[in-house]
C-alpha cells in the first residue's frame, strides 16, 4: 500500500492546483466561440449578403445559407459602444468549406464602402475568424455594421479579470462584409 506523507500530499495539492488553473486560463482565452443549439428566427431578408469568389469560381451566401451552416456564438466585451454582448454566426472556415474553397491560405476580405484588408488563414486559429450573423439573436443592420461581421474573439485578452483593450486591434476586423476574394 502507498501511503502519501502530509507534506507530500500538501504539495501535490498545490502542484495540481496551479497546473488545473493555468490550464483553465489558457483554455478561456482560446474557446471563447461555442456551438450555438438555439433556433433563430428566420431571416427577413432574401438578399445575397455575401460573395465568395476564386477565379472564375463564385458562391454567393444569403443570411438563411450562411445559417444552415453550423452555428457559434461568442460574447465579446464593449469594443464598441452599444455592442456588447453575444454575436451568433459562422466560422469563416466553413463558408469556405462550403464554397468548394476550403484549402485556400490568403484572402481578401471586402467591406461595402469599399474597404478591403488581406488576411492570411494560417495566422489564425480557425475558431477565431467568426462571421457574425446576429447580435443577440437580431440580424444586424447595415447602420450597425451588418449585415455580416468579421470579428476576431480570440484577439480579446482577460488578465485577472480585467479586458486589455490597450493591446487589443480591431485592424483584422471587418464590418458591412459583402466580398471574399481568395488571393493565392
Amino acid at each position: 500500500m502507498f501511503v502519501l506523507k502530509k507534506d507530500s500530499f500538501l504539495s501535490m495539492l498545490i502542484l495540481g492546483c496551479v497546473i488545473f488553473a493555468v490550464i483553465s486560463k489558457v483554455g478561456a482565452q482560446i474557446s471563447h466561440v461555442s456551438l450555438f443549439d438555439d433556433k433563430l428566427e428566420s431571416s427577413i431578408s432574401n438578399k445575397r449578403v455575401l460573395m465568395v469568389k476564386n477565379g472564375e469560381k463564385i458562391s454567393k451566401f444569403r443570411i438563411v445559407d450562411l445559417e444552415k451552416l453550423p452555428l457559434y456564438e461568442v460574447f465579446l466585451p464593449p469594443v464598441w459602444e452599444n455592442e456588447a454582448g453575444k454575436y451568433q454566426g459562422v466560422l469563416l472556415s466553413d463558408i469556405l468549406k462550403a464554397s468548394e474553397m476550403a484549402d485556400v491560405d490568403k484572402v481578401k476580405l471586402v467591406a461595402l464602402g469599399g474597404y478591403a484588408i488581406d488576411l492570411a488563414l494560417s495566422m489564425w486559429p480557425a475558431n477565431c475568424l467568426f462571421v457574425a450573423t446576429r447580435h443577440q439573436m437580431h440580424e444586424i443592420r447595415v447602420k450597425m455594421k451588418g449585415p455580416i461581421r468579421l470579428l476576431l474573439p480570440c484577439m480579446i485578452k482577460e488578465e485577472d479579470g480585467e479586458t486589455n483593450y490597450t493591446e487589443m486591434s480591431t485592424a483584422s476586423w471587418i464590418w458591412n462584409l459583402k466580398e471574399i476574394h481568395v488571393l493565392d
